[in-house]
Order: C-alpha cells, then sequence, then structure tokens
C-alpha cells in the first residue's frame, strides 16, 4: 500500500475507466461534430444572436424590422462568437470551438480547484475527468450552448480565490471571473454563493465582503452595458421572457421535474449525486467548500426547474459539484475507506463510460443528424425568407432568420395580444420562400399539439397546411414550399 493509502492496482483501474470515458468522448465528440446532431433549435438561437450581432442587432426587439425576437440568453457565449465569425472562423466551427475551449477549462479549472483543497496530483486528474461521464457535459461538448463555458469561469473563480493569500488582485481576479460566469448564464451564481459562505464560515469576513462588493459590482457592470448596447430592448425583452411564463404551481413542482429529467437523461449524473449527498451527510462536509459547492447547485438548479422549457443542459453545474465532494471526500478518507473510495469512484466512472458508449450514436427527437447544407440546397431560388423552427437554417443560408425562438413565439403570444399575427399573415401571403422543421412533420399525429404548446403556438400548423406542401425530408429536418410556387410532388431523401 502505498503512502497515498491506495494500492497500485486500485489507481491502475481507476486510470483505466477514466481513460475509457476520455476516448468514448472523443468518439461521440467527433460523430455528434461531423453529423451537427447536437445542434438543437436551442443552439440555433445562440448562433443566430451572434449573426445578428455581427449585422449590429445586439438583442433583436420582440418583434421589430427584421422579425422575431425573445431569449433569456445572456451575451457572453454569443458576443464571443460574432467576433470569431468576424475573424472569418465558419459558423458550426466557432461555436463547436467555443464548446470545446470550455469545456477543457471546466476540466483544468477543476483539477487546480481540487489541488487546492490537498487532493493529490493524480486523483485530482482522474476527478477532473470524471466531469466528463455525464451526459449534461457531454452536450456541453457537442451542443453549442452556454453551461459549459459559465461552469468553468465558476470554478476558475473558484481556484483562483481558495489559494493563499487572498489579496486585493486576488480578490479582483476572482471577482472578474464570477462575473464573466454570470454574462455567459443569468442563473450562474452557484460559485460565488458558496465561496461567499465559506469564507464566512472560515472567518474571512473582510474577503467576503470585498469579493461580494466587487462581484456585485460586476454584475452592475455588466447590466448597464447590456442595456446600453441594446439600446434598452434587453429589460423589456427579459421581462418579457426570463421566467419563460411560470406560476407558483409549476416552481411547486421544481424539484420533482428536475428529478426526472435526471432519471431520463442523465442517469450517470444522478448516481454521482446520489453518492454525492452520502459522502456529505456521512462526512459531514456542508461547511466544506465543496460541500457548500453542492448545496448551492442543487438549489440553483432546483430554482432553474421552476421555469418552463428548463432542459438537461442545466444539471451540469450538479455534475460538478458532486465530484468536488467525492474527490475531496476520498481525499481526506482513512487508508481503508480511501481505498474502498477509489473502488467506488471507478465503478462509477465506468457506469459512465458503458451508458456513454451505448449512447455514442443515439439521436432524440432535438437531437439528431443535420444535413443543413442538403437542405439549403433543396431550397431553390432563396430569394426570399426561409422560416426554420431552428433558426440556424437561414444563418447558414446567409440570411437573417425571422424568428429567433419559435418557443418564445408560442409563450409570448400568450402575453401580447396579436403578437402571433405578422407571423401568421407571412405565411398566407406565402413570403417565406420555405418552411423547415425539425421536430416533426405537420401530417404525424400529436404534430399540432407539439406546435401549438412548443413551437410557433396555435394557428401555425392551420396556416402552414393551407398554404405550403410537403416537398422533401433531409434525415429529419422537413422542407414545405410554397403551394402556387411548384408541383405537388415530394422526395423522401433519408438517411
Amino acid at each position: 500500500m502505498p503512502a497515498s493509502g491506495v494500492s497500485r492496482s486500485g489507481r491502475i483501474l481507476l486510470f483505466a475507466a477514466v481513460a475509457a470515458v476520455v476516448v468514448i468522448t472523443v468518439v461521440r465528440t467527433a460523430i455528434w461534430w461531423k453529423s451537427d446532431a447536437g445542434i438543437s433549435f436551442a443552439s440555433g438561437v445562440m448562433i443566430t444572436m451572434a449573426a445578428d450581432l455581427t449585422k449590429g442587432t445586439f438583442y433583436r426587439p420582440l418583434f421589430g424590422p427584421i422579425g422575431y425576437g425573445g431569449t433569456r440568453y445572456f451575451p457572453l457565449y454569443f458576443c464571443l462568437q460574432a467576433l470569431l465569425l468576424k475573424l472569418g472562423v465558419p459558423v458550426l466551427a466557432s461555436a463547436y470551438l467555443i464548446s470545446a475551449a470550455a469545456v477543457a477549462l471546466l476540466v483544468w479549472a477543476t483539477f487546480q480547484l481540487l489541488r487546492e483543497l490537498g487532493v493529490e496530483s493524480w486523483l485530482a486528474a482522474c476527478a477532473s475527468l470524471m466531469l466528463l461521464a455525464a451526459s449534461s457535459v457531454q452536450m456541453a461538448l457537442t451542443t453549442p450552448q452556454a453551461d459549459g463555458l459559465a461552469a468553468a469561469l465558476n470554478m476558475c473563480g473558484l481556484a483562483v480565490i481558495t489559494r493563499t493569500p487572498r489579496n486585493r488582485r486576488r480578490i479582483f481576479i476572482a471577482a472578474v471571473l464570477f462575473t464573466l460566469a454570470w454574462s455567459a448564464k443569468l442563473t450562474a451564481v452557484f460559485g460565488v454563493a458558496a465561496v461567499l459562505l465559506w469564507l464566512l464560515s472560515e472567518g474571512a469576513t473582510r474577503v467576503a465582503c470585498l469579493l461580494a462588493l466587487e462581484t456585485a459590482s460586476g454584475y452592475a457592470t455588466i447590466a448597464v452595458a447590456m442595456v446600453a448596447g441594446s439600446h434598452g430592448r434587453v429589460v423589456d425583452i427579459f421581462r418579457a421572457c426570463a421566467s419563460g411564463g411560470t406560476d407558483w404551481r409549476f416552481i411547486a413542482n421544481a424539484p420533482v421535474r428536475m428529478e426526472r429529467m435526471a432519471v431520463f437523461t442523465d442517469p450517470v449524473l444522478l448516481l454521482f449525486e446520489v453518492l454525492a449527498i452520502v459522502a456529505l451527510f456521512a462526512s459531514k462536509m456542508w461547511r466544506s467548500l465543496p460541500g457548500l459547492l453542492l448545496i448551492t447547485s442543487v438549489l440553483i438548479t432546483t430554482f432553474i426547474f421552476g421555469s418552463p422549457g428548463t432542459a438537461q443542459n442545466h444539471l451540469l453545474d450538479l455534475q460538478v459539484a458532486a465530484v468536488m465532494v467525492l474527490a475531496t471526500w476520498v481525499a481526506r478518507a482513512a487508508p481503508k475507506r480511501k481505498q474502498a473510495g477509489v473502488y467506488a469512484l471507478m465503478l462509477l466512472t465506468l457506469v459512465g463510460a458503458v451508458e456513454l458508449w451505448r449512447h455514442v450514436t443515439t439521436w432524440s427527437r432535438w437531437y439528431h443528424p443535420h444535413q443543413f447544407q442538403q437542405v439549403i440546397a433543396a431550397i431553390e431560388p432563396r430569394d426570399k425568407p426561409i422560416l426554420a423552427e431552428n433558426p440556424i437554417v437561414p444563418v447558414l443560408a446567409g440570411q437573417q432568420s425571422y424568428v429567433l425562438d419559435p418557443w418564445m413565439v408560442q409563450m409570448l403570444r400568450k402575453r401580447v395580444p396579436g403578437f402571433e399575427k405578422p407571423l401568421l399573415e407571412q405565411l398566407r401571403r406565402q413570403e417565406f420562400g420555405a418552411v423547415v422543421l425539425s421536430t416533426g412533420a405537420i401530417a404525424e399525429t400529436g404534430a399540432k399539439q407539439w406546435f401549438d404548446e412548443n413551437a410557433f403556438g396555435p394557428g401555425f400548423v392551420e396556416g402552414l397546411g393551407e398554404h405550403y406542401r410537403f416537398a422533401e425530408v433531409i434525415d429529419r429536418d422537413r422542407i414545405y414550399l410554397p403551394k402556387r410556387d411548384s408541383p405537388p410532388a415530394a422526395k423522401n431523401t433519408d438517411h
């Protein structure tokens, strides 16, 4: 038994399990990037906002000359992508580049934080790579959204502020990192919340007060910049969209909804979470930084699931917190418990590897292979705007998407009388050169209810069926063309 309290065989088995997860991650990422399977409509919204910014529009209005807006996204991710687009990086490549960099930064920051907390290098390295075992972290790689970037910046902030001495320079850098995390994702406050509670419990009241003040100043600076950059539009946008149309009944059901989401979309994360909670209470770590990070992450993520439209990507922070608790618990355990803890981590990681391999090419309604260029090529001529459920289609066609987020359209029309009328009138006049749907054909059973409740809202299916005809399906992207413009023949090019 080595000095670390873990046998060589135990370490080798843990290394092997982690290596399997890393290899599968590389394979899965290559497959998903090649097929663009992760470019859901949510990713399309983020990318469209970057494309808007390159044309001078920072947060388009709820409705205006270029069409429909409405979003809950904060700006850092799409501003970074807009910069890459200006530098000539292709649309999808730039999104994948930011996502990959964010996950790499998340792994590195987790390693650095664990080292600051006294975890041995080999265990910290394995634990940081264990993050990849969760589906939510895999999504951060393949489905461009801001969750990975926000989590990475939070962990960087924690790694900076835990290092001693905590001088003014270090406090300022941590505050900047926490501010950047918030500028990537509105709810990314679990890091600063956890560290403030930890500093207060450690008696570092002065450091906590300085960090809180400087972070709050950073938040205010970002808020002012958003208002000024959007000419005030962002205030109306977030007033209308931030809650997602929730109510108290929906909020009260948030814990159940979060648990169900984890069970059906990320069961490995649920295993990590349960084991971390057991370790938290068994070792009485709730006053430690990892323990407080887990507690704040659970509370804030539960709050997030109190809003409609919340998906599994928001579970990522729970995986980070769970891994932090498990790694520090194992590192501080007595030799026999430490050995058992390493074997438990190995089995948990191996389960994650098996689950990832089972679903390495598994697609769902929202995540499936796309042939965007083939879809665009099938739409001729392209002198009219393309209406697409996934706004990435018109962006890749060199257009400005008419509808930024179809989900927001169906939500806002419940609160704004006549909000949908311009869209339905455009359909009636056949002013779209094509309509591209990604989640189903309007002729399918239940499709009308789906679009009524999730995309565009009531009246869309009827308007599309009356004025457009189904022309072609490429993979699962269905193309509809104006009825008066071409013959009714349809062809199927499913792959």
